[in-house]
């Protein structure tokens, strides 16, 4: 699998998948929520977030616009439950695997847990750093076979934080 880190709006880059974080709770208004609901003229994906509930910590939901003109450059988002009980590289791995068994080739995922949730599990900036790349790494090593051919992470407006996520992968995919 190719990984890169671009800087960007998210919603700019071509993906099949974007994969991004919820809670269980259905308090679903972040940035990238904002981006996802905006990109598609309307809550399409996370309606079938909340029709899947309950969720609970590490669940998945690959929701997709099948039917509808593409009007976004991702078809579908993967929402990973995200409830701050456990650390990142568990919910990159799992949208990562999700995606896989959906059958995609290629996703976008944004920073996450940077923003107001830094320091709740990660209490600093190259920790979170360092738990998406174990994610990936992770799962390159458990689906060494997969289809999953590039995942693209996405640093908006952080050209600092770019560089050291992508040090750190190149670091940790080398090996």
């Amino acid at each position: 699998m190719k990984v890169e880190v671009k800087s960007g709006d998210i919603s700019k880059f071509e993906a099949e998948a974007l994969i991004t974080a919820i809670n269980s709770g259905g308090m679903w208004f972040g940035g990238i929520d904002g981006v996802i609901q905006r990109s598609c003229e309307g809550n399409i994906f996370h309606s079938q977030a909340e029709a899947a509930m309950p969720l609970k910590h590490g669940d998945t939901v690959v929701a997709n616009s099948i039917g509808l003109p593409r009007k976004n450059t991702f078809q579908n988002v993967i929402f990973v439950v995200d409830d701050l009980e456990g650390p990142l590289h568990q919910i990159v791995f799992n949208g990562l695997v999700a995606a896989a068994k959906a059958g995609f080739t290629s996703v976008t995922l944004p920073m996450i847990r940077m923003g107001v949730m830094l320091g709740a599990v990660e209490k600093s900036v190259q920790e979170a750093i360092y738990e998406m790349s174990k994610g990936i790494t992770k799962f390159m090593d458990d689906y060494p076979e997969s289809n999953l051919g590039v995942a693209t992470f996405v640093v908006y407006n952080d050209e600092p934080l770019r560089m050291q996520l992508r040090k750190q992968l190149e670091k940790d995919i080398r090996g």
